[in-house]
């Protein structure tokens, strides 16, 4: 890798983390939670994984942030890529402007990975 690519990258990462949020594309982002729903085994471990502490339900800001209402916060973003084995460098190029992330494209991606059972009303 360039001396130049490197720094490409570590400004970045300095920008979103200075941002502390992160949007990604509706694909990947749905991808990305059905990967670590299975590994963890339930939406609610998922989310005690990744540090949410609530005791009635922990996987509450995962189904937000599945569902395109909210943000990843970079350092949960950061646990969840760790715990699947991710670089945050993959995890960042599908990163997306909140306006790109419709209710249609969450949609389209909760059915095509078998999340249907999510989809919004």
């Amino acid at each position: 890798m360039s001396e130049f690519a490197a720094d490409i990258r570590l400004a970045l990462h300095r920008k979103v983390a200075s941002n502390d949020r992160v949007w990604l594309r509706s694909g990947f982002r749905v991808l990305l939670i059905k990967e670590g729903i299975e590994k963890a085994g339930s939406i609610n471990k998922l989310g005690r994984e990744l540090g949410y502490r609530s005791k009635v339900h922990p996987g509450w800001s995962v189904r937000q942030i599945l569902l395109g209402k909210q943000a990843f916060p970079y350092n949960r973003l950061d646990a969840l890529a760790r715990y699947l084995g991710y670089s945050m460098e993959e995890v960042l190029r599908y990163q997306a402007k909140p306006e790109k992330v419709t209710t249609e494209s969450t949609r389209k991606a909760l059915r095509l990975y078998g999340l249907w059972y999510y989809i919004p009303r």
